[in-house]
């Protein structure tokens, strides 16, 4: 019913937030993505709603799943390019360059639930992020999740940060300073676990991944941040703190658990594993996993 070029153009609109970042990644001009746009609104009896944290569609979507159901599995026997998006911790390590016959993201969708919602609409195909404390569950019905490295959370403040020198920190010495929150329950096991350590105090509300929103946050020289090897290796204005967070986390691949067995999802699958050695091979405390 719709051509790849239409849907394309609607659902890139939605998963990257605009018509002109859908247009740029199709080579195409605005107006082509507005126009394929209007046609499939207006076949399925659909409205394009524009909200803050990025557009919607309202109507009946029934006729829509099913034709996603099919674009993807095209998509899945190379008749199109796959679509993969990531955090932007876990994107620069793994994306850069992209897997051949995937098209990525921007790295810039915050938390879990709207990358996922994307992922179960079959607007993306793969998603890669570092947060894997808060995951499905390696046996949950709906989606497949492939860890593929992990690191100890570190406790990270700019350079000149007070506490940068100190030794030895007690709880009371962070309960001082402020210390980055992300939305209440975007990250239920790791916000209960840091406030549990007098940290996640300061909220920050932001709808698309803005460097200036997190860890731009510690230019003012009090801020208390999160990260890991890698992240740190991607804000060197930061410096890690004598404090042990106790938390695990690390890099993990998403995807919908009834495409696992499509072979461009074993082949990327088997593509990022050999990446995530190379990147453990860079830092001490990085483990790749199998």
């Amino acid at each position: 019913m719709l051509s790849f070029d239409q849907l394309a153009a609607l659902d890139l609109t939605l998963w990257l937030g605009s018509g002109a970042s859908a247009a740029e990644v199709l080579d195409v001009n605005q107006s082509t993505v507005s126009r394929q746009q209007a046609a499939v609104l207006r076949l399925l009896g659909l409205r394009l709603i524009r909200r803050p944290d990025g557009p919607r569609l309202k109507g009946d979507l029934e006729l829509l799943r099913a034709e996603r159901v099919v674009q993807q599995l095209a998509r899945l026997k190379g008749f199109a390019p796959l679509r993969i998006d990531a955090n932007y911790a876990s994107g620069p390590w793994f994306l850069n360059p992209v897997p051949g016959g995937w098209i990525r993201g921007r790295f810039d969708l915050p938390g879990l639930q709207r990358p996922l919602a994307l992922l179960r609409e079959r607007v993306l195909d793969a998603w890669l992020c570092n947060y894997q404390p808060n995951l499905p569950p390696a046996d949950d019905p709906e989606w497949w999740v492939l860890d593929l490295l992990r690191a100890p959370m570190q406790l990270l403040a700019s350079a000149d940060h007070p506490l940068a020198a100190a030794r030895q920190l007690r709880q009371c010495d962070l309960e001082r300073f402020p210390s980055l929150a992300l939305p209440t329950g975007w990250f239920p096991h790791t916000e209960s676990h840091l406030r549990r350590q007098g940290l996640w105090r300061q909220a920050v509300q932001f709808h698309r991944y803005d460097p200036d929103d997190w860890e731009g946050r510690s230019r003012d020289g009090v801020t208390l941040l999160y990260g890991n090897s890698l992240t740190e290796a991607l804000m060197p204005c930061t410096t890690r703190l004598d404090w042990d967070l106790q938390l695990l986390g690390g890099d993990a691949l998403v995807v919908r658990r009834d495409i696992v067995d499509q072979p461009a999802i074993q082949q990327l699958a088997a593509s990022l594993q050999v990446r995530a050695r190379q990147i453990a091979g860079q830092f001490a405390d990085v483990q790749a996993l199998n």
